[in-house]
């Protein structure tokens, strides 16, 4: 194999690791942004609950209040009772304090409903704290497990770029050049292995072009989509 060549096999196969490592780079803050999210999904819920839990709270006060306020006032009519002349006006205090009274047991019922959703939301709240803090635990471990990877990958993109840097400067500035160009127009693949086709188009390779590649003593491109061409059996560098 031409000495160029495999430079330009060593340099595709560090430009495809420092491109995997790039986009980890990427993908891992979004992980732990979507943990995040699903935290705070978490706590929405619980804000939710204490919400409805003031309201519910709130409502009872309110209940409680208007039958202080109706009991007073029945209190009121009993003890205006005995002082009635006529049998209408002691028909009339008996129906307000029959009234007020069934106002009374309906506000008594609803306390007991809100009372009901009251145990039930903070039956609901207990488990739902509990879910928090483990999902908070989870968060943390998997965070710092993503934190930690970001560092490794960031030490082998350093890594790789300085070795991918070395090598470049061993390869002639006309040879890298036009490396660099087929690499930008074909995805990363600047180099195809040679069969009785080329492995990055599958167009045939002429038999005199083929002889050029096995013998490996000058640099050849494909003639259908100008990658290098390379002779190796057992290479592992393909394109599509």
């Amino acid at each position: 194999m031409h000495p160029v060549i495999e430079k330009l096999i060593e340099l595709q196969e560090l430009e495809t690791r420092i491109r995997h490592a790039t986009g980890r780079l990427e993908q891992l803050p979004r992980q732990i942004a979507a943990m995040e999210e699903q935290l705070g999904a978490t706590r929405s819920l619980l804000d939710h609950q204490a919400a409805e839990l003031d309201r519910i709270a709130a409502e009872r006060r309110q209940l409680e209040g208007e039958i202080q306020i109706i009991e007073e006032r029945i209190s009121k009519y009993r003890s205006q009772l005995s002082d009635v002349k006529t049998n209408e006006q002691y028909k009339a205090l008996l129906h307000e304090i029959d009234f007020h009274g069934e106002r009374i047991g309906k506000m008594e019922d609803e306390i007991l409903v809100n009372m009901e959703k009251e145990e039930g939301l903070r039956e609901e709240r207990l488990l739902l704290e509990q879910r928090l803090q483990q999902e908070s635990a989870q968060v943390a471990r998997e965070k710092q497990a993503v934190q930690e990877e970001m560092e490794e990958t960031r030490i082998e993109l350093d890594r790789r770029q300085g070795e991918a840097g070395a090598l470049i400067a061993l390869i002639a500035p006309e040879v890298y050049g036009t490396y660099r160009k087929i690499s930008t127009l074909r995805k990363g693949v600047a180099l195809a292995r040679a069969k009785e086709n080329c492995q990055g188009c599958h167009v045939r390779i002429r038999p005199s072009v083929l002889g050029q590649v096995m013998a490996g003593k000058q640099i050849v491109h494909c003639d259908s989509c100008d990658r290098f061409l390379y002779w190796d059996p057992d290479a592992s560098i393909e394109s599509k």
